[in-house]
């Protein structure tokens, strides 16, 4: 048992102390990075974008909104076309569409998704307004 001991050198101590350091240089430079992340994300504002044979009808705050609140628009052809807008997300609740996908789709609450309505011609999406916006969001 002594003779283990005696084959360490003070080099391998400091060596291996130096590696064991080393290790943690990408977690700090992750979180770091992550704390930069939430910082800006909380100047991000959502604004949803309804539009209509490329002409914008509607910008709608999604970023603090409470509650549920809907929407007609009289310059779409579909009657009724129902935009509905729960807390902070999106959707197209009716649409006499055919093949329904619009209402498929879903809620929405962040860049990247839409809601298309194709033989309408309506398009939700979602844009990131405030602080350096064409910065890619990173969540975990």
């Amino acid at each position: 048992m002594q003779k283990a001991f005696h084959m360490i050198k003070t080099w391998d101590i400091i060596i291996t102390i130096v590696l064991v350091l080393i290790s943690f240089i990408p977690v700090t430079v992750f979180s770091y990075q992550q704390s930069k992340v939430e910082a800006q994300s909380d100047s991000i504002e959502y604004v949803a974008v309804i539009s209509s044979k490329n002409q914008e009808l509607e910008r709608i705050t999604l970023t603090g909104h409470k509650g549920t609140e809907t929407f007609n628009f009289p310059e779409i052809e579909c009657n009724p076309n129902v935009v509905e807008v729960k807390d902070e997300k999106i959707r197209i609740q009716s649409s006499t569409c055919p093949e329904q996908i619009c209402i498929k789709t879903g809620y929405i609450s962040e860049p990247g998704p839409a809601v298309v309505c194709l033989p309408h011609m309506v398009i939700i999406t979602i844009e990131a307004v405030g602080s350096h916006p064409d910065d890619p969001i990173i969540s975990t």
